[in-house]
């Protein structure tokens, strides 16, 4: 498997499953994981939350309410508690008893199969925050993902103290909403490697600015064919779905 730095650079457009394949599993879980990995998408992106015992989870809100029958927020559980929870009966009752991944599980399960995008939260600046983001580093390192995965993020100090980590782990700098700015000037301030905005932001003048200033530029979230065809006519080089079944199906057709 090339690094995602030899894939990038030899492959015209990337689809990553949002927190897996969200649209048919249940979010940040294993079984979305899989079917990412089953549709045969590029690239598989997850959040990443802390619990109190310091475990790195994957799994999206501060809270647990919404994806699980817990309550609360996750970093005031134990990685026990957090563990005993159902994480898919909220989807669908197919999906009882899913639970809340590891980080480390949900790398491993993925490792030399598709390449992850970690989804890097706002973090207030802090000895704390900094804590976090080097256990998540570390955790890609250990898991032997350094040069597979990327980290995209809203919050573009979280971004450069990741560069400072290590400067040769890949960046995606999010575009923070209402902030005009042209993507080169972005991805300057935070030595970030790569452009994302949403779908609704996207508009000529910063596909024009990513490509003039060689930045790569994705999109995100793109869940209908009309949207792809959209993002691939105005010169994307990835979109992210929570569909990427359907979307790899139909990118594979129109290239026959």
């Amino acid at each position: 498997m090339k690094t995602l730095v030899e894939y990038a650079r030899c492959t015209p457009f990337i689809v990553c499953a949002h927190r897996g394949a969200s649209g048919v599993a249940p979010e940040n879980t294993i079984s979305a994981l899989q079917a990412a990995l089953d549709s045969g998408a590029m690239m598989i992106e997850l959040d990443v939350q802390t619990t109190s015992d310091g475990a790195l989870v994957v799994f999206h809100d501060e809270q647990l309410d919404r994806t699980t029958n817990g309550h609360g927020f996750i970093r005031q559980c134990t990685l026990d508690d957090v563990q005993a929870l159902d994480a898919g009966s909220w989807f669908s009752s197919q999906f009882k008893d899913e639970h809340i991944p590891l980080l480390a599980e949900a790398l491993q399960l993925v490792r030399g199969r598709a390449y992850v995008n970690i989804e890097m939260k706002p973090l207030i600046a802090s000895e704390e925050s900094a804590r976090i983001i080097y256990a998540i580093v570390q955790t890609v390192v250990d898991c032997q993902m350094r040069d597979y995965v990327v980290f995209a993020s809203f919050d573009h100090h979280a971004l450069l103290f990741i560069k400072s980590i290590d400067p040769h782990l890949s960046t995606i700098a999010l575009n923070v909403p209402y902030d005009e700015r042209l993507p080169h000037d972005v991805v300057r301030t935070c030595h970030a490697d790569a452009y994302g905005c949403s779908l609704e932001e996207l508009s000529r003048e910063r596909v024009e600015d990513c490509k003039s200033h060689h930045i790569p530029i994705g999109v995100y979230t793109v869940n209908s064919i009309v949207e792809l065809e959209y993002a691939l006519k105005m010169g994307v080089q990835g979109v992210v779905s929570n569909y990427p079944d359907a979307i790899m199906s139909h990118y594979r057709s129109r290239k026959k």
